[in-house]
């Protein structure tokens, strides 16, 4: 009866560790990045104007200057390791992209006005629009989602237990499990359970 006292704990810290790091590291700052960032980014895909979209997209972006503030866009990187802080995984990069993807939009919206005034059959222009802004959603799925350096820039800044959380998560499981092996086996040795008699 003695080992269950003994192994008992290391069971229950198996499952209590990942379930306190769920819902005490990992859930609230996702909830909290899905408030400032990742509903809009969501209702960005959902929306089927060019308004509607370029709205979520303005909202996503004055959100990373108010977050960002005093960060350098140049130097703000989604990633922690050295090879991958390169432009492209950059919020200078998200801006570009932000700025280029607003122009976009922009130069739909005239070209739909001008269909609008040129008088173009409706269903050429319904059939353009929709496939246009299927262009769009596209678009913000290319790079990785709307948000690709958005997001990691932000959790390594704001909430970098839960961005490592998976690295010392992984490591404190394996290492309890072993523990629970090894408590196993000693146990067996010293009482003889691995002897047979033949």
């Amino acid at each position: 009866m003695k080992i269950i006292w003994t192994i008992a704990p290391l069971i229950i810290l198996l499952a209590a560790i990942p379930t306190a790091a769920l819902f005490i590291v990992y859930l609230p700052a996702v909830a909290q990045y899905n408030r400032l960032f990742g509903a809009h980014v969501t209702m960005a895909m959902d929306q089927a104007t060019f308004e509607g979209i370029e709205d979520q997209i303005n909202t996503i972006w004055q959100q990373m200057n108010t977050t960002f503030n005093g960060y350098n866009y140049n130097t703000t990187y989604s990633s922690p390791w050295y090879w991958e802080q390169n432009y492209e995984n950059s919020l200078a990069a998200q801006q570009d992209y932000f700025r280029q993807l607003t122009n976009r939009i922009n130069s739909y919206k005239i070209a739909y006005q001008q269909m609008a005034q040129n008088n173009t059959n409706p269903i050429l222009v319904e059939d353009w629009y929709d496939k246009s802004i299927n262009n769009l959603r596209t678009e913000m799925r290319r790079e990785g989602g709307l948000d690709w350096a958005i997001r990691g820039a932000w959790f390594l800044n704001f909430a970098p237990a839960a961005y490592w959380l998976a690295w010392w998560l992984i490591p404190t499981e394996i290492t309890l499990f072993l523990a629970l092996i090894a408590i196993i086996l000693w146990t067996a040795i010293k009482r003889g359970w691995t002897k047979h008699k033949y």
